[in-house]
C-alpha cells in the first residue's frame, strides 16, 4: 500500500512539473514575441543603433500565463516615455478566437554610437590622419560630451592640444582645417636615415593644413618639398 502511494506522489509530481514546464514555456514564447515586436519598434522609431536592455510587464501579465504561448502580436505603439531611455508601449495581442487584448510593457534601450580614440600619443599642432585613432562602439548615454561620433569631423583636423593614446576624442580638442597663406614662415623639419634637421623657411603658395607644400629654406636658399603638418610646420622626408 505504502509502495502505492509512493507511486502515486510521484506521478503526481512529475504532472505537476511538466504542467508548470508548459505554462513557463508558453509565458516565455508570448514574451518573446513581445519582445521582438518592441525590438523592431525601437529600431524604426528611436534608431536603428538603438538596443533593448530590459523588457518589464506594466500592465496585463495574467496573459503571460499558460495556454497563452499561440496569442500573437497584432501591434505596438510607443505610449510616452517613464524616464532616460524608457518607453511605455501598448501592445494589443490576438488569441484564436481573435479577441484582442492590451497590455502594456516598460522598455529600457540604449543608443550605441561609434567613437574613436587616440591610438598613439599625439602633440598639439599635428593633423589627425586614419592612423592616429581606432574605432570603439559605446553606449551613447555614457560618452563624454563632445564625443565625435561622426568620422568626418575628425579627418584633416589640427588638435589643440597634446593628448595621450586611449583618449576619447571630442570636439573641443580640434580645430577645423586651415589654408595658411603664401609667404607664411614656417619650421621644416628634414628627415633622413638616422638624421633629422630643423630649419626655417617661407611657403612658396597657399596651402591647406595636411596637404603638400614649397618651402623656400632661409638657409640653404633652396625650395623643398613636403607636407603641412600645422600652420607654422612642414615635415619634409628625404
Amino acid at each position: 500500500m505504502k509502495h502505492y502511494k509512493l507511486k502515486a506522489s510521484s506521478a503526481f509530481l512529475i504532472l505537476t512539473l511538466c504542467i508548470c514546464t508548459v505554462a513557463l514555456a508558453d509565458t516565455d514564447v508570448l514574451f518573446d514575441k513581445v519582445q521582438t515586436a518592441v525590438k523592431a519598434n525601437l529600431a524604426s522609431t528611436i534608431s536603428d543603433k538603438a538596443e533593448l536592455e530590459e523588457l518589464r510587464i506594466v500592465k496585463g501579465a495574467e496573459y503571460f500565463g499558460g495556454g497563452n504561448g499561440d496569442m500573437t502580436v497584432q501591434s505596438v505603439y510607443m505610449d510616452g516615455y517613464s524616464g532616460r531611455n524608457k518607453v511605455i508601449y501598448a501592445v494589443y495581442l490576438k488569441d484564436r478566437s481573435s479577441k484582442t487584448v492590451n497590455v502594456a510593457v516598460e522598455a529600457s534601450y540604449d543608443v550605441f554610437a561609434e567613437v574613436y580614440v587616440t591610438a598613439r600619443s599625439i602633440s598639439r599642432g599635428e593633423v589627425l590622419s586614419p592612423d592616429d585613432y581606432y574605432t570603439v562602439r559605446q553606449k551613447l548615454s555614457k560618452l563624454p560630451a563632445g564625443a565625435i561620433t561622426d568620422k568626418g569631423q575628425i579627418e584633416g583636423k589640427i588638435l589643440k592640444a597634446s593628448v595621450t593614446d586611449g583618449v576619447i576624442i571630442r570636439s573641443n580638442y580640434l580645430l577645423s582645417s586651415a589654408t595658411v597663406k603664401r609667404g607664411q614662415k614656417v619650421n621644416v623639419i628634414v628627415s633622413a636615415e638616422n638624421v633629422v634637421i630643423s630649419a626655417k623657411g617661407i611657403l612658396r603658395g597657399d596651402t591647406m593644413v595636411g596637404d603638400a607644400a614649397n618651402v623656400m629654406c632661409d638657409l640653404t636658399k633652396k625650395e623643398v618639398s613636403g607636407v603641412l603638418v600645422s600652420p607654422t610646420l612642414v615635415k619634409v622626408k628625404i
